[in-house]
């Protein structure tokens, strides 16, 4: 058989563009097949970061929740130990910006990772601020605290009785008579026979009976400070006994003028009524 030149040149020439054909689909088959794993990587990668944007979220909200009853903390604590804070934040001062919970919403809905955990990363700079200032706070506190050890030992700063307040401290409406009249302590409601226990530190200054009162107790804590324990089933300590903090001495009863089984509880300083929840700690 005899072949032409042309014809093996064509065939040459074909063999070549199928092997250059081949060539590159192979090569950009190995592109794609690059790009997929890239894209399933970096799509891997998104939602560990959704993951964890998720989770410090999370962490952030429950940081400033704590924060915040640190603060609340701080502040009780300074009411009992009379301090006056140094700087106090203005309830009407600009304050802004997303909640942890904001951002997890608007995750849901955005492709704009970098601007969430930037906006995280400013939540914790501030979280990190504002504990900064709390143990600033604190330490200052711990340092007066120490000195005032002693009359925070006497200060009434726990409930007497488990139970129902069923009558604040301020005006209110009398039960017996109607009219408005000031309520000069608290009433605490529970079963006849609950035990009342010793608020702080201090002595058993008297013990009486009253037509108003029933059977009283009145406690002395010291820097000018009483506590005392109206319509009591009965007194479990003397006249001079020194108490500690949880000691049992009294029991809830229904003497005296009153509508149902409760303690009333009144705290006052050098004389004066004062609401016994600003001191109540527990």
């Amino acid at each position: 058989m005899r072949i032409r030149k042309k014809s093996i040149k064509i065939a040459l020439y074909l063999s070549a563009f199928v092997l250059l054909s081949i060539t590159f689909f192979f090569c950009d088959y190995i592109q794609v097949k690059k790009k997929a794993f890239e894209v399933a990587r970096l799509r891997e990668q998104t939602e560990v970061q959704r993951s964890q944007i998720h989770f410090f979220s999370s962490k952030i909200e429950d940081l400033e929740k704590k924060l915040s009853k640190l603060k609340e903390f701080d502040r009780r604590v300074r009411i009992l130990a009379n301090l006056e804070r140094g700087q106090e934040s203005s309830p009407f001062m600009a304050m802004g910006g997303p909640s942890p919970s904001d951002l997890r919403e608007k995750l849901k809905d955005s492709k704009d990772e970098k601007g969430l955990v930037h906006q995280m990363k400013v939540d914790v700079e501030r979280l990190q601020s504002d504990a900064q200032s709390q143990e600033v706070s604190l330490l200052e506190l711990e340092k007066v605290l120490q000195a005032k050890r002693e009359m925070l030992v006497h200060t009434p700063s726990i409930w007497p009785v488990q139970g129902w307040v069923t009558s604040d401290f301020g005006f209110r409406t009398d039960p017996f008579t109607g009219l408005t009249q000031m309520h000069e302590g608290i009433d605490v409601s529970n079963r006849v026979g609950t035990v009342i226990v010793a608020p702080g530190n201090g002595f058993v200054s008297d013990i009486g009976n009253d037509w108003v009162h029933g059977r009283f107790l009145v406690i002395s804590h010291g820097f000018g400070m009483t506590t005392r324990y109206s319509h009591l089933n009965k007194a479990l300590v003397k006249v001079g006994q020194k108490v500690k903090r949880g000691d049992k001495i009294a029991e809830v009863g229904t003497t005296g003028k009153t509508t149902g089984p409760h303690l009333h509880y009144e705290v006052r300083l050098n004389g004066i009524p004062v609401n016994p929840m600003r001191y109540i700690l527990n």
